[in-house]
């Protein structure tokens, strides 16, 4: 029977990426890693066991993290995943992050066109893998500011999710009141490296320049201001859901790989189980629903559960009429960019290529930020808004705050279809308006003298920005997503404050999509604080 090939726990799953880094074959990384552990993988339904407690659907962060404190408390736990484990050697390298959009490991999603950016239609990578979208990203692992999380319902605002951030992490400048020491997860602050890339150094002197203040850590008692970036990595590898908290796992759990659920077993009001192709699951207990932003929505959809009409359109049998499933898509959106030519070769990083970022303060005090503006150290901008040849380096502005809500639909019955992902970007005129505003600012910073000695000329949007017709052209076409989905089974609307989705027994929601609204930072923090105390909820503390 296959297992994970660890014994000592998450170094041995870290070890066996740094060996795929080093171009080593699967075979022989199996060969190195030791005795199994606790998860025991399985290649087809046919080795199911007998029975089970509880089935997670889907092996994403959320997944992982249940899979883990499930397990550790005796319960006899199946995890399915779609995927299969990350066997890319990019996947470990840090700076080779982008190679994995579009890679097999990716469910290579795309929206639908798109009126706001001028038609086009957007890439949306989404894990399709061991790990889910937490190994195919580019590591950024940020809480965010706690105002972001104050508007969520009562139970899952910052102070309660701040004893869930710490437990996830183990953070690289050590545990205090703000972050945890011990705990599955390794996040590396880059203010504790010395390999930062000179001209990220030079963005920080910039951004203080303009009167923003440093701040030492992201995730501390000021979070914001500018910083160095924090990332889910241990050493120089990557530490994502499956290497932190499947690899360190020593409870039974059974993950069952390669394997699409095609949709949730529904009577009377109680889901029962889920189906695969010719065989249905059974659990027990129940069903946690973990795939997502988007096919959550979708497998509800395809199982009877959500707005009626819609699903009476598309032949499918009403089994509870939730009107919100797959609506209020929320989704940061980032601008590939404001773009300098430099003045001399920009040596890359070795991390993320952000090694430094801004978050830009609320002008109202103890409001979460609008704005994040990343250094990128490299060349960065939507085909739609030109070439940059190296040497170069980019501001990207980010809008944290969005106004504009899409939606997540089925496109047919069929429950292997592609759901139809429309997150109506700049639908709402505040948010363009917004954006212009981030880049205005990106180009002061980028021309304060802190920056002068990398600066050759400003490329994008140079010159034309003075005129408000060129600058709403500039913010539509250099536009893209910062592929932060969330909120399509908000707390609230689809599930209750203990992640039951209203209307049905024996079923919760647990990931991206139960989020009431985008935390003020990369999304995948926050999903990990959420299904950390998920399972408390499910365990009874």
């Amino acid at each position: 029977m296959a297992r994970f090939e660890c014994s000592s726990g998450h170094g041995e799953g870290l070890k066996r990426r740094r060996a795929l880094a080093l171009g080593l074959a699967v075979s022989t990384v199996a060969a190195t890693a030791g005795a199994a552990s606790g998860v025991r993988v399985l290649t087809s339904s046919e080795q199911l066991r007998p029975s089970y407690d509880t089935v997670i659907v889907g092996a994403g962060s959320a997944g992982c993290v249940l899979a883990h404190r499930l397990g550790r408390a005796g319960r006899r736990v199946l995890v399915i995943e779609a995927g299969g484990h990350a066997n890319l050697p990019a996947v470990a390298e840090p700076p080779l992050w982008s190679t994995l959009s579009g890679s097999a490991l990716d469910w290579r999603y795309a929206t639908v066109p798109q009126p706001g950016l001028d038609g086009r239609i957007v890439p949306y990578p989404r894990g399709k893998v061991v790990g889910g979208s937490s190994v195919i990203n580019a590591l950024a692992y940020q809480a965010g500011h706690p105002a972001a999380y104050d508007r969520w319902p009562a139970g899952w605002r910052h102070a309660d999710l701040l004893p869930y951030f710490k437990r996830a992490e183990t953070f690289s400048g050590g545990g205090n009141a703000w972050r945890g020491g011990d705990g599955p997860l390794h996040v590396l602050s880059l203010a504790d490296v010395r390999d930062r890339t000179p001209v990220a150094s030079a963005f920080i002197d910039a951004a203080q320049e303009r009167g923003f203040a440093m701040t030492a850590d992201l995730g501390g008692a000021v979070t914001t201001g500018v910083a160095w970036n924090q990332l889910s990595i241990s050493g120089h590898a990557r530490d994502d859901a499956a290497t932190a908290f499947l690899d360190s796992l020593d409870g039974a759990v059974d993950l069952l790989v390669d394997t699409q659920v095609r949709g949730l077993v529904i009577e009377r009001g109680r889901c029962l189980g889920v189906r695969l192709a010719g065989q249905v699951v059974r659990p027990e207990g129940e069903v946690l629903l973990c795939a997502g932003a988007i096919d959550s929505p979708r497998l509800l959809m395809v199982s009877g559960i959500g707005p009626a009409d819609a699903l009476r359109a598309d032949g499918i049998a009403v089994a509870a009429d939730l009107p919100d499933v797959g609506a209020n898509l929320e989704d940061h959106l980032l601008l590939a960019g404001v773009a300098f030519r430099a003045r001399r070769e920009v040596q890359r990083s070795h991390y993320n290529h952000a090694d430094a970022l801004l978050y830009v303060p609320h002008a109202k005090a103890g409001e979460s930020p609008e704005h994040l503006i990343m250094c990128l150290s490299l060349p960065f901008v939507q085909p739609a808004v030109g070439a940059l040849p190296p040497p170069a380096f980019t501001l990207v502005p980010c809008l944290m705050r969005p106004l504009s809500r899409g939606s997540v639909r089925l496109a047919s019955a069929d429950p292997m279809a592609p759901a139809l992902i429309d997150p109506n970007y700049l639908s709402d005129p505040s948010d363009l308006e917004s954006l212009v505003r981030a880049v205005t600012l990106a180009r002061e910073i980028g021309a304060a003298s802190a920056l002068a000695d990398w600066r050759g000329e400003e490329v994008y949007p140079g010159p034309n920005w003075e005129d408000v017709a060129a600058r709403h052209d500039f913010v539509r076409r250099a536009a893209r997503s910062f592929h932060h989905p969330v909120g399509t089974c908000r707390i609230g609307a689809v599930v209750d404050a203990m992640l039951r989705v209203q209307g049905v027994t024996g079923l919760r929601v647990i990931d991206a999509s139960v989020l009431p609204g985008l935390p003020a930072a990369m999304i995948n923090a926050a999903v990990t604080a959420v299904a950390e105390r998920a399972s408390d909820i499910l365990l009874g503390g």
